[in-house]
């Protein structure tokens, strides 16, 4: 079991502004939700409640004594609201880690968390010595501990505090990307689990980047079994593949390249509980599913465990064997971006007729001829270039929001590829008030019962 930490980019620059703005000791308190799964602990920033200088005794750049009333303040604020409890400070340079003071004042203010928050919670701490070295720590109830493997912040840029000592680079594959990127984030693709939902044209070709760029564990779902038109477009698959799960298709493409990567299959839809539940192992997400109900439910999901989404869909405009139009579009979903309900990419019209017609089959047939529901699209145009082509600029997004190479004022949300015209068009389209996404309420809230609050097939 490991544990880890994800902050929003705001959440984290407010917290190290007030753990730096002086030469002291300060502190902070932070309020998470909580994700569980076999592999991982993950707690999800909701909150963070700086300590005021009023609620300091005394504090000098070694030492802090914080009264009693302001944490028991903010360990009821996260009883009452069934979330975790997490002391910050900051340290100076020279002391990274936490110090022996910390292990005997910590070990009594987690007891006391933990005798006054009775819902299933995990506590921790964290110390800065500067603004990019948090080192965290989880507190159990019997007074041990263990450390955080990973805190990430998920923003304009991805960034990840991680222990990259001992990573085999394998130098004699990635020399070349080491040359471009440095060592550092080569290492960190390395410790990645990035998940694939649609293993397609688009979702094969972003799968076939991720595991020749040495990402060292990728997810991928699809319930769809290779057909004959497939394989003109579907990385790793042959002629006699027709028939195979798309996802054992790409298992044995990846273990036959070689590479190390680690990659899991589940052959479902994401509209089962069984299989989006999985994705919260994941530190990104490439929703590459050409079916609404799944592009809603990725939407829900990114909000929730504050996981990045990569939502990818491609168009063609073909009419007589004429292309008219071809269109791509990569949108970055994650709390503060506007959602697909929002940049109106996806409608309740549309997902309602996919579960009725994934439900009740005969139901869809009935109400479609009397034209009460939209007719949904089965076979679409679909060209390898164009697939492959949006696939690649989906994966540069990655590697902008870890590097920045495209530079500090490329902060868009949205990229259009407009084919046909040889233009690119960006935005960052703000959430609409009335939109879920600009719910703060549900940004982090991590496993509820039921998962995402919402009913599932079964």
């Amino acid at each position: 079991m490991r544990f880890t930490m994800t902050f929003l980019e705001e959440d984290y620059e407010r917290l190290v502004a007030h753990l730096f703005h002086s030469t002291a000791e300060e502190a902070a308190y932070v309020l998470c939700g909580l994700s569980k799964t076999s592999d991982e602990t993950r707690l999800l920033v909701r909150e963070v409640i700086p300590v005021a200088p009023d609620e300091i005794d005394h504090s000098s750049h070694v030492h802090m004594q914080i009264q009693q009333p302001s944490f028991l303040r903010a360990i009821k604020k996260a009883a009452e609201r069934n979330l975790c409890f997490v002391f910050v400070h900051s340290h100076p340079p020279h002391v990274p880690e936490h110090s022996d003071q910390d292990d005997r004042t910590e070990e009594q203010l987690f007891c006391t968390a933990y005798n006054r928050i009775h819902h299933e919670a995990v506590h921790a701490s964290i110390v800065f010595s500067s603004s990019d070295k948090p080192i965290g720590r989880i507190w159990f109830p019997d007074g041990s501990h263990l450390p955080m493997e990973r805190v990430r912040v998920i923003g304009n840029r991805f960034r990840f505090a991680i222990n990259l000592d001992g990573t085999d680079l394998r130098l004699n594959y990635f020399s070349r990307q080491v040359l471009a990127f440095g060592e550092q984030l080569q290492k960190l693709l390395h410790h990645l689990t990035i998940g694939i939902v649609g293993m397609g044209g688009t979702g094969s070709a972003v799968a076939e980047q991720l595991v020749r760029l040495g990402v060292g564990r990728v997810i991928i779902a699809d319930a769809q079994e290779l057909e004959d038109s497939n394989v003109t477009r579907v990385y790793g698959s042959r002629v006699g593949d027709a028939g195979k799960p798309k996802v054992e298709v790409f298992h044995t493409h990846s273990d036959d390249i070689g590479l190390g990567t680690v990659v899991e299959s589940l052959p479902g839809n994401v509209t089962r509980l069984a299989v989006i539940e999985r994705f919260r192992e994941c530190d990104l997400i490439f929703g590459c599913t050409d079916r609404e109900w799944g592009r809603s439910l990725l939407t829900r999901f990114a909000l929730w465990y504050l996981i990045p989404v990569f939502d990818l869909g491609v168009k063609i405009d073909s009419q007589d064997g004429e292309v008219k139009a071809v269109e791509a579009r990569i949108t970055t979903l994650m709390p503060g971006a506007a959602c697909l309900f929002c940049r109106a990419r996806i409608s309740g019209d549309v997902i309602a007729a996919e579960v009725l017609q994934e439900t009740n089959p005969e139901e869809y047939k009935r109400l479609r001829k009397q034209g009460y529901i939209p007719e949904l699209q089965t076979n679409a145009p679909a060209v390898i270039p164009f697939t492959s082509a949006v696939a690649s600029f989906a994966v540069n997004e990655l590697l902008h929001k870890f590097s920045g190479y495209m530079g500090e004022d490329r902060v868009s949300t949205e990229l259009f590829l407009l084919f046909d015209d040889s233009r690119i068009i960006r935005n960052s389209t703000p959430s609409a008030a009335s939109c879920i996404c600009a719910d703060r309420r549900k940004w982090g809230r991590g496993d509820t019962d039921p998962f995402l609050e919402l009913t599932w097939v079964t």
